[in-house]
This record gives C-alpha cells, structure tokens and sequence, in this order.
C-alpha cells in the first residue's frame, strides 16, 4: 500500500533504504501507531512489525530540535539493533536530523557522550538504555515514542525488571509500543503488570 498517511519529506528519504510501500498487515500497524494510543501487536516475523516502527519514527520525528531524544528502538539482539541503526542512519541523512546505536557490546561512555552531544533517535537494547538511564545518560522527558521489539525475547532470564522500571519512567505522553512474535504467558503478564491501556493487536501473517 502507498504511504497516504506519511509526510512528503519521510516518503523520498524512505526510498534510499527501499521501502516505497507497506504491506497490509505493516499499514494496519502503522495506523494504529499513528492514532497515538500505545499499542501491543502480536505477529510472526516478516509480518512487517519492525518496518512500521521504522516509518512511524521518521513520521513523528522528521525535523531537527535541539535537547533530549524523542524515540527509543529497543530490541535485545546486537545484530538486529545494528542492522535497523543502519536504516536510520541513512534516513537521517536526508532529514537532517541524528540517531544513535547503544547496546551492550558498545563503549558505554563514547555513547553516554553520542547522546549528549544531541541525538533525535536511540536505537539500542533494553540492557544498555537502562545502564544510560542510571547514569542520568538519557533524558526521557522529551520523549515521544518508545517501541521495544521482539518483547518476548526481550524479557528472557532476568531482563525485565529493567525494561518495567525504565517503562514506568516514561512520562505520561510518551506512546508506548510493544511487538511480540509470538503471545507468551510471560509477555501477557508483563503487560499486564504495567497496568497501562493498550489496543492490541494480533496477527498470524507473514510476507
């Protein structure tokens, strides 16, 4: 489907990562993050989750302000954090505006500079964001979308105690999206711990 709900600008420098259009499960995600309520979609992968974070970032966050970052992209794997900062490095580009790539295996405090130095975007794991958050290296006040991927394998082991205290930080504004892969018990609870209204959403599609 063609990009009817996004801006202009957002659409052409989409284009130099290839995505000239949505795929109908990927609209319907797009939508319902655009209506600003915090959403909870369940999906396999490929069902185009992740690439409506992507254009829902660039269609909130396109011009270039100056204080805190105004998106988080958490996921827990390196490689995938990696291989979607490379999509927004190459988007931001043509917006003029910054993002930052912050996980684990990194240098915590050449990021911890990074994000001071002004940064639109964070993209990042949940482990390394609250480790920045303790050390007051992320402001989330400004922030307006916080989107953590791959929720299921993001509460494995002991992870999310810190991903619920960083959740529980966020102003009241801040949208909230979750995007499972599969529906757990162990997802349903953690949503619904955080007592906070979601539309949910769940699909079996892939592309």
């Amino acid at each position: 489907m063609s990009f009817k709900k996004v801006k202009p600008e957002v659409v052409e420098a989409l284009k130099f990562v290839g995505i000239e259009s949505l795929n109908s499960d990927a609209n319907m995600y797009f939508s319902a993050i655009k209506s600003g309520k915090n959403i909870s979609v369940t999906a396999p992968v490929s069902s185009g989750k992740t690439t409506a974070a992507l254009v829902s970032i660039f269609n909130r966050v396109n011009l270039e302000q100056e204080g805190s970052p105004r998106a988080i992209y958490l996921t827990d794997a390196v490689d995938k954090a990696e291989a979607f900062y490379q999509k927004t490095r190459l988007i931001c580009r043509k917006l003029d505006i910054t993002s930052d790539l912050v996980h684990d295996k990194g240098n915590i405090i050449q990021q911890r500079n990074d994000i001071f130095d002004g940064t639109e975007i964070i993209v990042g794991n949940p482990k390394r964001i609250f480790d920045l958050y303790l050390q007051n290296g992320v402001n989330l006040k400004l922030l307006e979308l916080f989107i953590v991927d791959d929720l299921d394998e993001c509460l494995a082991g002991n992870k999310q105690a810190e991903l619920k205290r960083l959740i529980e930080s966020l102003e009241q504004k801040t949208q909230l999206i979750l995007l499972s892969n599969a529906a757990t018990k162990k997802a349903g609870a953690f949503i619904e711990s955080l007592s906070i209204p979601f539309t949910t959403i769940e699909s079996n599609d892939t592309l």
